[in-house]
């Protein structure tokens, strides 16, 4: 998280993603590898049970990705063949695959324009008496307005899923993010704001769904009241269709130090997208997204919307600046095609959206190199 660096921005990159790995990460991990002891086990529930201190939420289950904890989400909500599930094409393709596992089907609403989060007022009339759940995206961890969603969801007694993955941090009308819908999934993938090397989290809000939850991640065994064996393996019943997508005590490692310092992660993102708010509000060519005083983003991307967006690209890379769209709409796929041509929004989103660094191993100096490479114009 280093701000200063002698480094000259002629002679390196200025990469978009960084993956952040504390020193105090690296010797815990180094110790769990010389415990005897790797697997699922003491370090996943000292994960768990800080990320409910830090974030406010009740039950967490850590787990080998964010994909597993949205696969486990819909499995939970009961989302099965011939279901729809209504949620967003502006994000990484993991977030339908997971609808699609269920052999179910992703149904797409509109997104917003200056949020790139899904419109709730482009949700209800999609919703069918096969609909089970709405998935909410947060894009580049500015949350979505949960409120009319959960109004809606529960005007049709559906299920609402939070996909989280920008999120960790975010809050909503005074609410962390992990505590507001009954189901919210988190990813530590490599550059995320903090990471396990690869991994997830999964957030309920009833205990009930907890425990199912806990006891699909590990093949549908209850770890809890399964009862010893002297032939070695424990007694159980597995009574239904598990998983295998618990994290294990290595990654878990990871997890544990890097929450230590997830509120200076986010304390630095903010600060270099307020500059960037600051700095970029009146440069022609540039539309700045919405930022409401009602929520808090994580700031995973900072996204905007630039006039030739091809030469804003080159323009960067030319100056020694990665900056990328992340992920395109995914409904471009034939996986998940045809493409959707009442989705309008989403449409001009994607003609124009582009992110710029915000990660946290940007220095000072790469920050004012960038400002100043885009006020040189394009």
């Amino acid at each position: 998280m280093t701000k200063q660096s002698g480094e000259n921005n002629k002679t390196r990159m200025v990469r978009m993603f960084i993956p952040y790995v504390s020193k105090s990460a690296v010797e815990r991990v180094s110790n769990t590898l010389q415990s005897g002891y790797i697997g699922e086990g003491p370090v996943v529930a000292e994960f768990e049970k800080g990320f409910n201190t830090l974030i406010g939420t009740r039950y967490s289950l850590a787990l080998s990705s964010c994909t597993a904890a949205l696969h486990l989400a819909l499995a939970v909500c009961n989302v099965g063949p011939g279901d729809e599930v209504i949620t967003t094409a502006q994000t990484m393709a993991a977030t339908s695959h997971t609808v699609l596992a269920h052999y179910a089907k992703p149904v797409y609403a509109d997104i917003q324009y200056l949020t790139g989060n899904i419109d709730p007022q482009d949700i209800e009339h999609r919703i069918t008496a096969r609909t089970k759940a709405i998935v909410a995206v947060h894009w580049a961890g500015y949350p979505c307005n949960m409120e009319k969603i959960l109004i809606i969801a529960g005007k049709h007694k559906i299920a609402v899923i939070e996909d989280a993955a920008h999120a960790i941090g975010a809050t909503y009308k005074g609410s962390p993010v992990g505590t507001i819908s009954p189901f919210t999934c988190f990813s530590f993938q490599a550059v995320k704001h903090i990471t396990t090397g690869d991994g997830g989290m999964l957030c309920c809000t009833q205990e009930a769904a907890y425990h199912k939850a806990r006891r699909l991640r590990w093949y549908g065994i209850d770890r809890k009241n399964r009862k010893p064996s002297e032939l070695g393996e424990p007694i159980w019943d597995m009574a239904e269709t598990g998983y295998k997508y618990q994290m294990n005590d290595i990654a878990a490692s990871m997890g544990v130090e890097h929450l230590r310092e997830l509120s200076d992660i986010l304390e630095r993102r903010r600060l270099i997208a307020r500059i960037y708010r600051q700095e970029l509000k009146d440069v022609p060519g540039i539309t700045l997204f919405e930022s409401r005083d009602d929520r808090k983003s994580a700031y995973w991307l900072f996204t905007i919307h630039v006039d030739n967006r091809l030469e804003f690209v080159r323009m960067l890379k030319s100056r020694g600046v990665e900056a990328s769209v992340v992920h395109l709409r995914i409904d471009a796929n034939t996986v998940f095609g045809p493409l959707r041509e009442d989705l309008v929004n989403l449409g001009r989103f994607n003609k124009s959206q582009i992110s710029i660094p915000v990660h946290n191993m940007l220095t000072d100096k790469d920050v004012e190199h960038i400002i100043r490479s885009i006020k040189g114009g394009w």
